[in-house]
Order: structure tokens, then C-alpha cells, then sequence
């Protein structure tokens, strides 16, 4: 199986510029995309939809990833963008707080509290991350107070599961979801080569 690229999860481990860059600046040692997937025009691409909700704004950015250069549009404009720089461009979009914005480390969360009478009053972001990749679709979302980031997950029952979530959850999840996603490209297409 092909490698898949590392979407900049290791970015401050390779001394990479600083989260404020514009998309596009160059790492020190770039690890671009070796894998087949984004080689075939007749493959399906990974999808992403970004919207957050900050200071009284919405942002709606969709994110087509390809295998070296990958594009993001927002309000009709598009910036193309490495695709190894994927979570440094994602985290430039993010409404800037500390706790969305965290490296990926893989942190549990640090308690099992429950949100108080005054949570939807205390919530100062809403982030959702749809990944698509053929017919299937994930999307995680996100709410953050002062205090704590805090995951909302669906039920079955149609109720919603708000739970504490630590800092990182953001891009942990963008490049698991990313990294499977592209995963399931390349096994399909090597079951079509073979």
C-alpha cells in the first residue's frame, strides 16, 4: 500500500513555520503525498466542508484534497495549497482559540463534567468538519467555551451527545478522518489495478 502524506500532523516536529503562515509557506523537510491516489483523474477525491461560527460570523470553506496540491474555497475564491499543509491551513481558519486551534497529540479527554445552565450562553465557537470521500460522509463538530472544547455527537435517538473533548480533538480527528479516507482510496484503487 502506498504512503499516504502526513496533512501536517507532524509539523512541530519538523520545525514548520508558524500557525499564523499564509497557506502555502514551505516546510523545512517536506513529506508531500507518495501514494497512487490522487495520480488517477478517474479516482474519487476527499472532500472536506468547514464551517465555523465565531464572533457573530459564519465561514463555509470546502477543501478538495488531490495528491500534491490541493484547493480551498471559500465565498468563490479559491487558494491552492500543498496537501501536506493541510492541518496548518485548516487551523488558519479556525476561530482563534487556543483549544480549537491545539497541535494533535492524542490527548483523552480531562473529565466526564457535563455542561452547566449557562452553556449555550458560554459558547464562544461552533466548528463542523464534514469529510467526504465517495457516498460516505463523516462529520464531527465541535462547540467551545472559555473554558473547555466540548465534542457534540449525534444519537440515534436524534438527541445529541455533548461531552468534553481535549485540545487537539480538532486536528487529531481531521487527520484520522483525512488518513482514512484517503486509505480508502488507494485500497480501491488497487483492487481495480489488480
Amino acid at each position: 500500500m502506498a504512503d499516504a502524506p502526513d496533512l501536517g500532523y507532524d509539523d512541530v516536529k519538523r520545525g514548520a513555520p508558524p500557525a499564523d503562515a499564509p497557506p502555502g509557506t514551505p516546510t523545512d523537510t517536506p513529506t508531500g503525498p507518495t501514494a497512487d491516489a490522487g495520480a488517477d483523474p478517474g479516482l474519487p477525491a476527499v472532500a472536506l466542508r468547514l464551517v465555523t461560527t465565531y464572533a457573530d460570523r459564519t465561514r463555509r470553506v470546502d477543501i478538495a484534497l488531490a495528491a500534491e496540491e490541493s484547493v480551498a474555497i471559500e465565498d468563490g475564491e479559491a487558494t491552492t495549497f500543498p496537501t501536506e499543509r493541510l492541518w496548518p491551513v485548516v487551523r488558519s481558519m479556525l476561530p482563534p482559540i487556543d483549544r480549537l486551534t491545539a497541535d494533535p497529540e492524542g490527548r483523552p479527554a480531562t473529565g466526564s463534567h457535563r455542561p452547566g445552565p449557562t452553556f449555550a450562553d458560554d459558547c464562544r465557537a461552533f466548528v463542523a468538519l464534514a469529510t467526504v470521500v465517495d457516498e460516505g460522509v463523516s462529520v464531527r463538530t465541535w462547540l467551545a467555551t472559555d473554558d473547555d472544547l466540548w465534542s457534540v455527537t449525534p444519537q440515534p435517538d436524534g438527541s445529541n451527545d455533548i461531552s468534553p473533548a481535549p485540545d487537539g480533538a480538532v486536528a487529531d480527528l481531521l487527520v484520522w478522518d483525512v488518513t482514512a479516507a484517503l486509505e480508502t482510496l488507494v485500497h480501491r484503487h488497487e483492487q481495480r489495478a489488480s
